[in-house]
């Protein structure tokens, strides 16, 4: 059965907590609509897997992304275990089949016998796409550097800081963002945030610009030609991809100058904004991590800090 999304009327509201109050009465209404409807949990396609960090460790997780002229020398990953996790089998775009998954709600569905599974029902990210509200409110608290770039208040922030050393001058790393912000509230002026940084530096950049990606930034009416819709108007399932998300873009790549066999910092972070409601997540592919491999005698200490290319 499709479900319609009600038409909701909105104030004017610059207060954040005010906002955030609005909208959790608002979209609340949505998802029981969403339940009644038949958008219950359903089991995760054939083929598709994620292994959440109940089941690894960050330092494992990370390992993931490290492709070739990068050494991975630690990790940490803050926010709730369930947030997130290595996925495989799911298709995003262009994006590798294979890869990491930051999410602002679950990477993977709820267990019904389990009393610390109360605040999700769904993964985020494995398909079928079968809402367009998929929700993990689960009232973690937000990401001081994502409030200070984006100047906005953040919630159920997940946030994962490796330390690594490249061999060579550039490092580069490719990842997409999908949210369920898309299907509805994006028009309506919410975009959950998301930044990459390294060396303390943001790289998670439009192309060709100094504009950070974001469902504001990339959607159906700006910077089209990264952006990909997997719904259709009240038709969660009208999508040709096989994942939860209901939008997302194109794999992008931030890439940076760094002081070869100089250790780094690599950040990745993603939060709700405005309220804690409708998943955003952020997809790291395996082994993109990687630098060019310079000769030995260029391994001499620089003393410059990385920073993004144009």
């Amino acid at each position: 059965m499709r479900h319609v999304v009600p038409e909701v009327t909105w104030s004017i509201m610059k207060e954040p907590h005010a906002r955030r109050a609005l909208a959790t009465v608002a979209i609340s209404g949505l998802l029981a609509a969403g339940l009644a409807a038949g958008g219950q949990s359903a089991a995760a396609s054939p083929g598709q897997d994620v292994v959440s960090l109940r089941d690894q460790t960050a330092f494992e997780l990370a390992s993931t992304l490290v492709g070739r002229n990068v050494t991975l020398r630690s990790a940490r990953f803050v926010g709730q275990p369930f947030q997130a996790g290595t996925y495989s089998g799911v298709e995003v775009g262009d994006l590798d089949a294979d890869g990491v998954v930051l999410s602002t709600g679950s990477v993977v569905d709820a267990d019904p016998d389990s009393d610390d599974d109360v605040d999700f029902t769904r993964s985020s990210l494995l398909g079928p796409n079968a809402s367009l509200t998929t929700t993990g409110d689960l009232g973690g608290a937000g990401d001081r550097r994502l409030t200070r770039l984006f100047e906005t208040s953040t919630y159920d922030a997940a946030v994962l800081v490796m330390q690594v050393v490249p061999r060579g001058r550039v490092l580069r790393l490719t990842y997409a963002l999908g949210s369920e912000e898309y299907a509805v509230w994006q028009e309506r002026g919410y975009s959950d945030a998301f930044a990459i940084w390294v060396g303390g530096a943001p790289c998670s950049y439009v192309p060709s610009t100094r504009v950070l990606v974001g469902t504001d930034t990339v959607n159906a009416d700006t910077n089209r030609r990264y952006y990909e819709a997997n719904f259709a108007a009240n038709d969660p399932g009208a999508g040709d991809y096989d994942t939860e998300l209901n939008a997302f873009t194109w794999s992008l790549t931030c890439t940076a100058r760094v002081t070869p066999g100089q250790r780094v910092a690599v950040r990745i972070a993603v939060a709700d904004t405005g309220d804690g409601q409708l998943d955003t997540a952020a997809l790291i592919a395996a082994d993109s991590l990687r630098s060019t491999r310079v000769p030995a005698r260029a391994l001499a200490p620089a003393a410059r800090l990385a920073r993004p290319l144009p």
